[in-house]
C-alpha cells in the first residue's frame, strides 16, 4: 500500500509457533530497512521497533485476510 511507504510503516506477518502466525507493525521500518537500528551512508541513524499483535492466527492465510483490516486501522488513526 502506497500510504505505508509514504508514511514509513511496515505491516507484515511473522511465523508464531508451528503453523501459526501473528501480525507485526513497525513504524519507521522502511527508513531503518526493517531493522531496530540502521545507519545510512551519510551517517544518519534510523530506528524502529517491531510490535507484535496479540492475536495468534491459525495460518498464514488467515493472518493475510486480517492484514488489510489492520492497515485500514493504522491509516485512519495516523492520517
Amino acid at each position: 500500500m502506497q500510504w505505508c511507504i509514504d508514511n514509513d510503516w511496515q505491516v507484515y506477518i511473522v511465523p508464531h509457533q508451528i503453523k501459526k502466525a501473528k501480525i507485526a507493525i513497525r513504524k519507521g521500518g522502511i527508513s531503518s530497512h526493517g531493522k531496530d537500528q540502521y545507519k545510512d551512508s551519510v551517517g544518519t541513524i534510523h530506528t524502529s521497533t517491531e510490535v507484535l499483535g496479540q492475536k495468534v492466527w491459525n495460518s498464514h492465510k488467515e493472518a493475510c485476510i486480517e492484514l488489510s483490516y489492520v492497515l485500514k486501522q493504522i491509516r485512519e488513526k495516523y492520517s
